[in-house]
């Protein structure tokens, strides 16, 4: 579900938001992402890689369009492999996904809606699940913005809940079909959410006190009618957090590398042309101060040869001394 007062994003879909401080909009990193900075994508990019074989497959039009792109357009093979992946099905779990967590968050927020079968019976297991656990679930703290300025992140949490023995946490609801995968990039993402500052309605409030320790996910795996309760430890969370946080900075540097210095033979060669280069724009400078007609042509010259980072003190002198004779000439000429 769209959070309901619809912050904007840029083209990475970073969310736009008021820093808290300065008041000035700038772009927060995903708590997702932040968190994806660690994890092993090798499963993932293998699933990815047989669903596009085999829309491929499937389609022969995609297929002709793959064969005809030159092996450099990237925009139409890349065209092509999302195209495929999608008719091999790879988004109607991830689709279904979707809508059975809309359907808990209206839930949640106590509105009235019809759900079809088979989510239906995921939405009931998820109610029977929290009545049974005593885990009560806060309207107002349902699908909200997030941030934490540490880290320059902002995220949508998805619930903040109360146990039973009254503490409240972070509550999370993953209708994947398996979360072994997923657990470390999850617990940084809930990790981020219990150690924000504050959160967004509009404009920013305080963030609730939460349990930073520990959070609560409910898996509801789409379409399987039942709801498996999950506790996360978000301390360690926290941890990886700063870590992914590095992780991302090491990526940004661009001083890694450098290129290799000249040998002595070549930086001496390169030496001998800088000389000869310097040699050559003395003489024509030289040529011209001699040859000034004015002390205005003396001033371009210089300022010429200044920005060019050409300017001598020995073409100083040269200079000094057509300016005299210049003078020189103009204070002997007869007055009209």
């Amino acid at each position: 579900m769209s959070d309901p007062y619809g912050p904007k994003r840029d083209r990475w879909g970073r969310y736009l938001l008021p820093d808290p401080e300065t008041g000035k909009e700038r772009a927060w990193t995903r708590a997702t992402t932040l968190a994806s900075a660690i994890a092993d994508t090798h499963a993932l990019t293998k699933w990815q890689l047989r669903m596009a074989v085999k829309g491929l497959a499937m389609r022969q039009d995609l297929l002709a369009l793959a064969a005809a792109a030159p092996i450099d357009d990237k925009t139409t093979l890349d065209r092509v492999a999302e195209d495929a992946k999608q008719i091999a099905g790879s988004s109607a779990g991830a689709n279904a996904g979707t809508a059975l967590h809309s359907f808990t968050e209206a839930v949640d927020r106590g509105e009235d809606v019809q759900i079809p079968p088979p989510w239906d019976a995921d939405v009931a297991a998820y109610r029977r699940t929290l009545d049974e656990h005593g885990i009560t679930t806060h309207p107002q703290w349902v699908e909200r913005i997030t941030i934490v300025p540490e880290f320059g992140v902002a995220g949508t949490l998805d619930r903040i809940v109360t146990l039973p023995d009254g503490r409240r946490v972070i509550g999370d609801v993953k209708t994947g079909r398996d979360l072994s995968y997923s657990w470390p990039e999850i617990a940084i993402q809930l990790a981020l959410y219990a150690h924000a500052t504050h959160m967004w309605g509009g404009s920013w409030e305080p963030m609730p006190e939460v349990d930073p320790e520990e959070a609560i996910v409910f898996h509801i795996p789409a379409g399987q009618g039942r709801c498996q309760l999950y506790t996360v430890d978000i301390a360690a969370g926290w941890e990886m957090a700063a870590v992914a946080h590095r992780v991302r900075q090491w990526r940004t540097r661009k001083d890694i590398a450098q290129p290799l210095p000249a040998s002595p033979q070549e930086r001496r060669r390169q030496a001998i042309e800088r000389l000869e280069r310097q040699v050559s724009a003395d003489t024509v400078l030289q040529r011209r101060i001699s040859t000034a007609g004015s002390v205005d042509e003396l001033v371009q010259i210089w300022a010429e040869a200044d920005a060019a980072g050409t300017w001598t003190p020995e073409l100083t002198e040269l200079a000094a001394a057509r300016k005299r004779a210049l003078t020189s000439v103009s204070a002997s000429s007869p007055t009209q």
